[in-house]
């Protein structure tokens, strides 16, 4: 009787562990908007070439989260440089994008981008028009996928208890992130 006793006991203790990893319930990491225009602002930095011939560089990320479509939306400084340019044409972009969240690199990305508008500053109408439907064209394809936020391995971890991201969340203010325990 007392083995029995002991041996319950044991099992009983071994479950209510296993199961405290469950007690302990969803977390959530959280990313502000000004988090993630560093984030952008960082990725951004380096200039990308198009149709070999334009240099385009962006910079000055300002990001808007949209809660209603789970879109961002960014303005950013617009540089183009070309040998087909006598000077380097300066103007603001703006771009949009969903935030989803990808299982496979357990990140936040940008998914379905667009390069909603670029306007250079003393182009005519002609030049704008023509550089609009190139960066629509474009842009997506230069932007898709790109990482805004990666969760960090310290973050899937709390008190031994492995966590899975299972929901992305777009607020006013941030992006969130829910962590169920596996």
């Amino acid at each position: 009787m007392r083995l029995f006793k002991i041996i319950f006991s044991g099992l009983l203790v071994i479950f209510l562990l296993s199961r405290c990893a469950t007690m302990m319930g969803e977390r959530t990491v959280r990313m502000s908007a000004s988090q993630i225009q560093q984030k952008l602002n960082h990725k951004l930095e380096k200039p990308f070439t198009v149709m070999r011939a334009f240099h385009v560089q962006l910079s000055n990320a300002q990001v808007q989260l949209d809660p209603a479509t789970g879109r961002v939306h960014t303005t950013m400084d617009a540089s183009i440089a070309s040998d087909l340019l006598a000077n380097t044409a300066t103007g603001k972009a703006t771009l949009s994008g969903l935030l989803k969240f990808d299982t496979a690199r357990n990140a936040v990305v940008l998914d379905q981008p667009a390069i909603d508008t670029i306007q250079l500053d003393g182009a005519n109408n002609q030049w704008n028009g023509m550089l609009q439907q190139v960066a629509k064209d474009m842009g997506g394809k230069w932007l898709n996928q790109l990482v805004l936020y990666e969760v960090k391995p310290e973050e899937l971890t709390y008190g031994g208890t492995r966590y899975q991201p299972t929901n992305l969340r777009v607020t006013a203010d941030e992006v969130q992130v829910t962590l169920k325990p596996q």
